[in-house]
């Protein structure tokens, strides 16, 4: 019998019992979750000189229209809820506990209330039986979720995460008592029952799931304050997995709708409040690095929720769709905490955003700091609320700020730092997600514990909306025509251009801009980007690095050799090693680096522009200018061996596993003329390395005075073969200085598996200044059997200067 049942049973059950006089809130103990009763109504308002003592405080569980599960843990015998409309003379209505899985920690559902309706309550105790009372708590106030397209009276929402105590003990408490209550609930927490739909809290709830003193300590009684009032909604994170692998603590104390994938109960869900959905996720399982990834698990959670998206598209009544994981897609400020199966998760949000144009986003934690982002195509909002326990980030760190940190283009702001965030929704016919973000100062911070200053401040503010405006196109005034190299400017101009709040430019040597498209945008084309510098300290100065920018103008100077097509696409899904859990089908470089802009000389590019307002709203494109190079002058560049015609290795170093010359295996012949590379016959010659990478150096010493003008591109093709069995191969390029250090960024190049079939690949490289040769090297990397089915042929480079 399923627990949905089991439910349904045991109210039954106890509803009985209850009016035939028993009390059997000790008796009923189920294993497996948590009960529900509805039990009669008693007059009198329960009164006591004796207080209950709560080990954990009330709190609010599984709120919709016409129920509430109102949790706590006491020691006191027989607890119920007595609850009534708020400020009400009428009847109570006595829901009777259930202890959850044999503890002290009891559940109580209150049934049959009317929606969008506050209701106060008391958890009393009977010592003597059901109708005598023995201890009674204060007078706490939850209200009931709106009906379904019941209500245009707009809701909020509070998003924080990552709660564990990070030797900050005290500061959670602060949000709440300093931030959350005086800011939004007019420092009335019984408030907080109707101007807080739900605080949400996006993983991490402890430091180690396995500690119930941390549970009760670090997270529940530095809440207890807002509790009794807001419903919590959860999702888990790695720290609440340690020491508790099957989240037996975790599930013990949340009570999650019954609505996720069957065998997979309470690790993801979705919750309606009015107009917006929240869609819970688990991103544990999914990720790499912080946990063992498991690909069934993210194939299931994936069609799961694709195919509420799908139900959700034809619903009406939701307008907003917000999910909640842990890890992150994109981490600005902390690049090892970074998820291909959160990406994946992001994808379909941003895929059904675009298609039904709903507004959405998601919220996510894992780096403790301050995130706030947006998509280029469509209205989803990124929204990192890790900042209720402390800095992690080590800002002052120069190989982690060098190593492990990113300023995306798809973030406007990171800030390292303590605080919440405020989400306000519209439920009228023009929808509008507002996001404001309050910030704290630390007080003092030391021995385990730290406090925040009284005061909270607004630092972040966006509203997006549903219904775009009429936002003007703007003009191209400069970048149409002929130009040299150094001298390509391109400039818009626009009727209002104090209302942009960023630009998007677009390259292409497709008139259409149907293929091979590049989009500026981010970070240098947006009205503001926040970015931490260091100045000493562990959380950084943040820096608008785009004060006093024109964004109507761009030199391609400072984007040729430098943007990747795509703008973050790569970084979703080729994560370092350490982070690379599988290759999506959502990449699409296949694998490879994706392609960088090399405006090459004698070349023609087409380019446009539009705008967006503050409110994320699109104009039109502008009208497409055509933007001619002058011609360079082309030398080929001597490399040794290319073709493999010497029959032997000669001009190349093997650097790790085997390399060697072929005529012919497996019916494969060379591309040109007679012989071609090929990799290990065998693991055992290959010494059982990883990877076969074959390398060689090529001086471009004589080209440095265009070089260090970065004025000079290599350009590389090859060929490449195969057996079709998922081997392949990786040939990147790489800039030298002349101390053999690395420059910038190589060029990278993947090759499909296709079966006795040579295909050409080729890649350009914008030489950075003081680049005085260029590592060239072939990898093999060996997908089945033993034999590494890559071949490779007529390797060549050129260079190429302006005239």
């Amino acid at each position: 019998m399923n627990k949905k049942h089991d439910a349904v049973r045991l109210a039954v059950l106890l509803t009985a019992l209850t009016v035939s006089g028993c009390n059997v809130s000790e008796e009923i103990t189920p294993e497996d979750k948590k009960g529900v009763a509805d039990v009669g109504k008693i007059v009198a308002v329960p009164a006591s000189d004796t207080a209950i003592q709560f080990s954990i405080f009330p709190y609010l569980q599984q709120p919709t229209a016409h129920s509430m599960a109102v949790l706590f843990e006491t020691d006191d015998p027989s607890p119920s809820v007595w609850t009534r409309p708020a400020g009400s003379k009428g009847d109570f209505r006595v829901a009777q506990s259930v202890r959850v899985d044999k503890t002290n920690l009891y559940s109580a559902t209150v049934a049959g209330l009317d929606a969008d309706t506050p209701y106060e309550y008391f958890v009393v105790s009977s010592a003597q039986g059901k109708n005598n009372v023995s201890a009674v708590s204060d007078r706490y106030v939850f209200k009931t979720y709106p009906a379904a397209g019941a209500t245009n009276a707009p809701f909020r929402v509070v998003a924080i995460s990552d709660t564990q105590n990070n030797s900050t003990l005290g500061a959670l408490n602060d949000i709440i008592s300093k931030g959350i209550i005086p800011t939004v609930c007019q420092s009335q927490p019984e408030s907080c029952a109707s101007a807080i739909a739900a605080i949400t809290i996006s993983g991490d709830i402890v430091n180690s799931g396995d500690s119930l003193l941390q549970w009760r300590r670090d997270f529940f009684d530095q809440m207890k304050a807002i509790s009794p009032y807001v419903p919590l909604v959860a999702v888990p994170g790695n720290h609440d997995y340690y020491g508790n692998t099957e989240l037996t603590n975790y599930r013990h104390f949340f009570q999650q709708p019954d609505n996720g994938s069957a065998g997979y109960d309470e690790q993801w869900y979705w919750l309606d409040y009015g107009n917006l959905r929240l869609v819970g996720l688990n991103s544990y399982p999914i990720s790499k690095s912080h946990g063992k990834f498991n690909a069934e698990t993210l194939g299931i959670q994936r069609q799961w929720l694709r195919e509420l998206l799908v139900d959700t598209q034809a619903d009406h009544d939701v307008d907003y769709v917000l999910s909640m994981f842990h890890h992150p897609c994109l981490s600005e400020l902390w690049l090892s905490g970074e998820s291909i199966g959160s990406c994946e998760m992001v994808a379909e949000m941003e895929d059904f955003s675009r298609t039904t144009g709903k507004l959405t986003g998601h919220l996510f934690g894992h780096t403790h700091a301050y995130s706030r982002g947006q998509s280029m195509e469509t209205n989803h909002l990124w929204l990192n609320a890790a900042t209720a326990a402390g800095y992690r980030e080590k800002i002052n760190d120069d190989n982690y700020y060098k190593n492990d940190t990113r300023d995306y283009g798809t973030f406007a702001i990171s800030q390292s730092e303590f605080g919440f965030n405020l989400l306000t929704f519209n439920q009228d016919s023009t929808p509008s997600m507002q996001l404001t973000r309050y910030s704290a100062t630390v007080a003092s911070k030391g021995g385990g514990y730290a406090s925040l200053e009284e005061t909270f401040t607004v630092s972040d503010t966006l509203t997006m909306k549903a219904s775009p405006a009429v936002v003007d196109a703007p003009q191209v005034l400069e970048g149409q025509g002929t130009f040299a190299l150094n001298q390509l400017n391109l400039a818009i101009s626009h009727p209002d251009p104090d209302s942009i709040y960023e630009v998007q430019w677009q390259l292409s040597q497709d008139s259409l801009f149907s293929q091979h498209v590049f989009d500026i945008w981010g970070n240098q084309t947006r009205a503001q980007n926040i970015w931490p510098t260091q100045d000493g300290t562990i959380q950084g100065t943040p820096v608008d690095t785009q004060a006093g920018v024109d964004l109507t103008k761009i030199s391609l100077a400072d984007f040729s050799g430098q943007l990747k097509m795509g703008n973050d696409e790569t970084y979703k899904w080729q994560k370092r090693d350490s982070e690379h859990s599988h290759d999506s089908f959502r990449d699409p470089f296949y694998g490879s680096a994706a392609p960088v802009l090399t405006l090459f000389p004698g070349e023609t590019w087409y380019w446009r522009a539009r705008v967006r307002n503050v409110h994320l709203s699109w104009s039109d494109w502008s009208e497409t200018a055509t933007l001619s190079i002058d011609a360079g002058v082309t030398t080929t560049l001597p490399v040794q061996n290319g073709g493999a015609e010497a029959q032997d290795l000669s001009g190349w170093t093997v650097e790790q596993g085997y390399w060697r010359v072929l005529d012919e295996i497996d019916n494969i012949t060379a591309a040109e003329g007679q012989y071609y590379f090929s990799a290990r016959p065998n693991d055992t010659a290959a010494g059982g390395a990883a990877y076969d990478d074959l390398s060689q150096m090529v001086d471009v010493s004589a080209y440095s005075s265009s070089i260090d003008q970065s004025f000079t591109f290599i350009r590389l093709s090859f060929r490449s073969n195969g057996w079709g069995d998922g081997d392949y191969a990786v040939v990147s390029l790489q800039a030298i200085d002349g101390r053999g250090n690395t420059l910038g960024q190589p060029s990278v190049v993947k090759t499909e598996s296709k079966k006795q079939q040579w295909q050409q690949y080729d890649s350009t490289l914008l030489l950075p200044a003081d680049t005085r040769a260029v590592k060239l090297t072939l990898r093999a990397v060996k997908k089945a059997g033993s034999m590494s089915d890559v071949h490779l042929d007529n390797i060549q480079l050129s260079l190429t200067t302006p005239e």
